[in-house]
């Protein structure tokens, strides 16, 4: 009889040891679980948070393509009524807490040749190396090049 005694404590000892097992993974399951949600639910805030950034630059950099292409309009004496640049720079404004770099405005007082000449920088240098090679100048560098007319 000792020995069926023996034989059913140990096996009721491992049935408590089994079920305090099965508690602890229990336990430390949903514990893991609850940590997933946590970082889940944070990762889900992270990429709407980078969503809105990407968007808010995307518009950043198309109202400053446009205004761009407002004051290069004006400069060469095009003037469309349908563009509300003031509206773009003041969505602009909003959107940027740091200073931001408005693209260069035409200026008031100069006329769109004058206006034209100063975005031009460098423009009259093409046509000046071209006037000092003469009318035979394609000829001479061909036969220099030793291509044969």
């Amino acid at each position: 009889m000792t020995a069926a005694a023996k034989s059913q404590h140990y096996v009721d000892k491992f049935t408590v040891m089994t079920q305090e097992y099965q508690a602890t993974m229990k336990k430390s399951t949903q514990e893991a679980q609850a940590k997933l949600d946590v970082v889940q639910a944070q990762h889900e805030q992270d990429m709407v948070s980078y969503r809105e950034g990407l968007k808010s630059s995307v518009v950043i950099s198309l109202l400053q393509a446009r205004l761009k292409m407002a004051y290069e309009a004006m400069v060469a004496g095009f003037n469309c009524p349908a563009w509300t640049i003031e509206a773009w720079e003041t969505k602009l404004r909003d959107l940027c807490s740091a200073p931001m770099e408005y693209p260069a405005k035409p200026m008031v007082g100069e006329s769109s040749k004058e206006a034209k000449k100063a975005l031009d920088v460098g423009g009259d240098a093409d046509k000046d190396a071209g006037a000092d090679l003469g009318p035979d100048a394609g000829e001479e560098a061909m036969v220099e090049g030793g291509v044969a007319a």
